[in-house]
């Protein structure tokens, strides 16, 4: 990918600069992350491998999710290694989760995991959470529904999760107030940051308007932390401490990508 840099400033420098500091991935990740989540019957299991080994002989998926070392459906992204960033509570048990822009599910299964009653949305007809997820017999519901069609009508959920997709929305603004009106109490957002975002004052937010490299969709957004602050703030969310920082990198082996991102936690008081 192709990143503009502070002036007199490398590439490399800028990455390794904003990496410092423990903001790379945490380790290799974790090969068992949604192993729990199986159930002991041999035909679900079965019916998983299946739908995993289709997957992967096509190439794989978004987010890589691996239910044991021996049943993984490979992905661009090991998620499990930036979970820490994202300061989930650890017990979700009788909380509901909204997972906008859900792709291949690796946050919503995080939540379930935790205990949540999951509601995952994305523009898709049936992606692969909604196939994991009756496999798997899990309370995650899938709906089809872009992230501007939310409203209240569709209720309110005590945490709601939005990751790496702000990015790719033309009126991020408007995102944010949509996430506002279904959400209860907090809500967790991550997206593309500036490359100077962890050492800069300013509220900037970079407008790029590129097609993707590897799809028919666009990169519009780099989003400093102060800038989303600001809009999460606008949006009607009353407190937003310190965002969080991290490099985004995809697995060896996939189409190469190191993206600075930046995650912030929003509350309602």
């Amino acid at each position: 990918m192709r990143l503009r840099t502070p002036e007199g400033m490398s590439i490399r420098a800028v990455l390794a600069r904003f990496a410092a500091g423990g903001a790379a991935g945490t380790g290799p990740g974790n090969a068992e992350a949604f192993k729990s989540l199986l159930p002991g019957s041999p035909d679900t299991r079965q019916r998983l491998k299946e739908l995993a080994d289709s997957v992967n002989r096509s190439g794989g998926t978004y987010h890589r999710l691996a239910f044991g070392s021996d049943l993984t459906i490979e992905g661009d992204y090991e998620l499990s290694r930036y979970v820490p960033y994202y300061s989930l509570p650890a017990d979700l048990a009788g909380k509901t989760v909204l997972d906008v822009g859900t792709a291949s599910g690796f946050w919503a299964l995080e939540c379930a995991r935790r205990g949540a009653t999951v509601t995952a949305i994305d523009i898709y007809d049936e992606p692969l959470i909604a196939q994991v997820a009756a496999i798997l017999s899990v309370p995650i519901t899938y709906r089809k529904l872009s992230i501007y069609e939310l409203s209240a009508s569709h209720g309110t959920f005590d945490l709601v999760i939005c990751g790496s997709l702000l990015l790719h929305l033309p009126d991020p603004l408007g995102a944010l107030r949509a996430i506002r009106s279904v959400c209860h109490d907090q809500a967790v957002v991550s997206t593309a940051s500036t490359v100077y975002s962890r050492f800069s004052s300013r509220p900037v937010c970079e407008f790029r308007g590129r097609q993707a490299a590897d799809g028919a969709y666009y990169h519009y957004w780099e989003i400093g932390a102060v800038a989303l602050r600001n809009l999460l703030h606008t949006a009607g969310f009353s407190r937003v401490p310190e965002p969080r920082h991290f490099l985004l990198e995809s697995e060896p082996g996939r189409t190469r990508f190191a993206t600075p991102h930046v995650v912030a936690t929003a509350h309602i008081e």
